[in-house]
């Protein structure tokens, strides 16, 4: 604990008091001056300091997971362009995480943690949301596969009830729903062990750097087992279940976890390191990624390393593997980029600023943007499906364009509406901070927009844009209500 005194005393910055959710703090300036030693100093921040650096890396995660979704749906096993662009995306998964272990830990470090009290918050702004997309895509997947009787089947008897509700369970142990849902099942595993993590993280200082040594060891040890046969053991079995589902489990992520973690145990020196070697930290960080990307190339190509002389398919898997061993460098160098970008933010950001509003805006619209994005680029995808040609990247970022267009409009109106917390995490937007005449207009032109491409130009996508037109219009007649009841109730009183 002497270090942590000695740290703050050097830099300034005084955190003891926290606030219960950095998305939701009241912003406050961080700005960064230089001490007598030519060092940076960081400002003491006020009471429920937010932290913007991180809003910034939040913002490009979220971004560049859609990114490399986009490419995943639309590139051939033999662009190895959009392979290694990817590749980098691919990032995101690890950052997601790194992310988690620093904001909760954040949150309690110089505060007591009540499990019990930490549990009821966590899971119902994260896990009601996971509870209902899982559900939502659990059914849509069998729609888009059979349509309308493929639902109305499951209660034709008992046995196919009784099949339905296991494959729902299953998804939701397994975070299976859809493609993207497995980051909020880890998430799930992370809250219920995070009260011992920050327990023995606390009882530990000053050897913090021997646990993410060893962190490091297992984890690079388990994503090498990975991409290999199992050993004897996993081959079946328990054991062998285990290992077929090691990518839903905590265990290839709990390195950037325990990272993110003791950061932010950290975060006076570990800051005002960032900030000091800040254009070092990134010069060397993109050297780290030419590397990979050239490693990865030559992988590709020449059958090295972990990659086989095989089909173009497989090369292109195992070179831009999440879990490659070769590319985990290039992963923590992103993240290494982002965090140093963050502290630049930090640092200028103007309050009040179109800028700042708009991070803050992402900030708040971050988790719902991510569970809702794969429903966006899905129906997208339909129509691609059946015109595969063009040039592949005019493609891309055209549908990435769209993709993002459709998922903000999807979350923006899901915020206004009765449904926003067991949807996006989110209480809903004050009815008296909402236009409803502003809302049914866009909900009336987006129904319109919506039934055009569907029934127009025959694009799946069509149905959602009017679904979700529906739901902003039957919201801001709730708000309309809602107003109206008011005025009467104000007009009784007065």
């Amino acid at each position: 604990m002497e270090e942590r005194t000695s740290m703050r005393a050097k830099t300034g910055v005084d955190t003891t008091t926290q606030p219960q959710d950095p998305a939701s703090a009241t912003p406050v300036p961080d700005p960064v001056s230089t001490g007598p030693d030519g060092g940076p100093v960081v400002a003491k921040p006020k009471r429920n300091g937010h932290l913007y650096q991180i809003d910034l890396v939040r913002l490009v995660t979220f971004a560049a997971v859609i990114f490399d979704h986009v490419i995943l749906g639309l590139m051939s096993a033999t662009a190895v362009v959009a392979g290694g662009v990817g590749l980098l995306c691919r990032y995101t998964r690890y950052s997601f995480f790194a992310l988690t272990g620093f904001v909760q830990t954040y949150q309690y470090r110089d505060r007591e943690l009540k499990p019990v009290d930490y549990w009821r918050r966590r899971y119902k702004l994260i896990g009601l949301p996971f509870l209902v997309w899982s559900l939502f895509y659990w059914g849509y997947t069998r729609y888009r596969r059979g349509g309308i009787d493929a639902l109305t089947d499951i209660f034709n008897s008992w046995h196919s009830i009784g099949i339905a509700l296991k494959s729902i369970a299953y998804d939701l142990i397994t975070g299976h729903a859809f493609y993207h849902m497995y980051f909020m099942s880890v998430s799930m595993q992370i809250y219920l062990v995070f009260p011992a993590v920050l327990w023995v993280l606390k009882r530990t200082w000053g050897y913090h750097r021997y646990l993410l040594a060893i962190s490091f060891a297992f984890h690079a040890w388990l994503i090498w087992r990975m991409m290999l046969p199992p050993l004897e053991f996993f081959a079946s079995g328990l054991p062998g279940t285990l290992w077929s589902h090691l990518t839903i489990t905590l265990l290839p992520y709990q390195f950037f976890i325990l990272s993110g973690a003791v950061a932010a145990m950290h975060l006076e020196a570990f800051q005002a390191f960032m900030i000091r070697w800040r254009l070092q930290l990134i010069s060397g960080a993109l050297v780290v990624v030419g590397c990979t990307l050239w490693w990865y190339t030559a992988a590709y190509h020449g059958g090295l390393g972990n990659v086989m002389n095989g089909p173009a398919f497989d090369r292109m898997f195992r070179a831009t593997n999440v879990f490659s061993i070769y590319n985990v460098a290039a992963f923590i160098s992103i993240i290494v980029i982002l965090y140093c970008l963050g502290t630049v933010w930090q640092e200028r950001r103007s309050k009040g600023s179109l800028a700042d509003k708009f991070m803050a805006k992402a900030a708040d619209r971050s988790y719902g943007i991510y569970l809702a994005h794969a429903l966006a680029l899905a129906e997208l995808m339909n129509f691609l499906r059946k015109h595969p040609d063009g040039p592949l990247w005019p493609k891309i970022f055209l549908t990435y364009i769209v993709t993002c267009t459709l998922t903000v409009f999807v979350v923006e109106v899901l915020r206004r509406s009765p449904i926003s917390l067991i949807t996006t995490g989110r209480s809903t937007i004050d009815w008296r901070e909402q236009n409803e005449v502003r809302s049914a207009a866009v909900a009336v032109g987006a129904i319109a927009v919506g039934l055009v491409l569907r029934y127009g130009f025959e694009m799946v996508v069509g149905q959602l844009i009017t679904s979700t037109g529906l739901l902003l219009l039957i919201s801001a007649g709730v708000v309309a209500y809602k107003r109206r009841r008011a005025a009467v109730e104000e007009g009784a009183i007065v």
